[in-house]
């Protein structure tokens, strides 16, 4: 596998400027690629459509959904059947009406409560979190001292979601990438702003 560092762009001008000096910064034309990636839920990774059935953040939402149900369902009926003895003349349909909506509002509640913030730490490509399509930059960063220097270039001409990861790497190209499971975003020790070539040969 091969070490990697891969940041997305909002518009190709900058990605033209970043292979421009890629080589400038020491980096061989073998070690890094560009490659397009499709809007989140578009890749047609399913079957029968789609990426995923469900993204990280909504995981759970089914098992809420299933137990809000029962609940909303067996408090709809009690109800229906307080309203059936109060009211014969709509008997068993006023019951069974209410136990309905009671399962359809506990369903829906108990999705939305297992529902939150989708967290790229904990996608897999199962329960994915898709960044944004576009533009992107991947380089091989095996070689000792260039990491820094990759995310210090992609940064420098305005990379967003710049992450590092390890992958196959062949013809310049990331060739297992998986749109649904985001590299690892860098840190601030990732970050430190790394003299380009051309300032240091000045």
């Amino acid at each position: 596998m091969t070490k990697l560092v891969v940041g997305r762009f909002d518009n190709i001008d900058a990605v033209k400027r970043v292979l421009e000096v890629l080589p400038r910064e020491g980096f061989a034309a073998s070690e890094f690629g560009m490659f397009y990636t499709a809007p989140p839920g578009q890749h047609a990774i399913l079957p029968t459509g789609g990426d995923a059935d469900s993204d990280e953040g909504a995981k759970d939402a089914g098992k809420g959904a299933v137990s809000g149900a029962a609940i909303g369902g067996t408090a709809g009926l009690a109800l229906g059947a307080a309203a059936a003895i109060a009211f014969p003349i709509a008997g068993i349909a006023a019951a069974l009406a209410a136990a309905g909506i009671g399962a359809y509002v506990g369903s829906l509640h108990g999705a939305m409560s297992q529902t939150g913030p989708a967290d790229e730490t904990d996608a897999t490509g199962a329960h994915p979190v898709e960044q944004p399509g576009g533009p992107r930059v991947a380089i091989s960063v095996t070689r000792p001292g260039t990491k820094e220097r990759a995310i210090a270039v992609l940064e420098r001409f305005g990379a967003e979601d710049v992450g590092h990861a390890e992958g196959v790497w062949h013809d310049r190209a990331w060739q297992d990438f998986d749109p649904r499971v985001p590299p690892e975003p860098v840190d601030a020790a990732d970050s430190v702003q790394t003299p380009s070539r051309e300032e240091e040969t000045r």
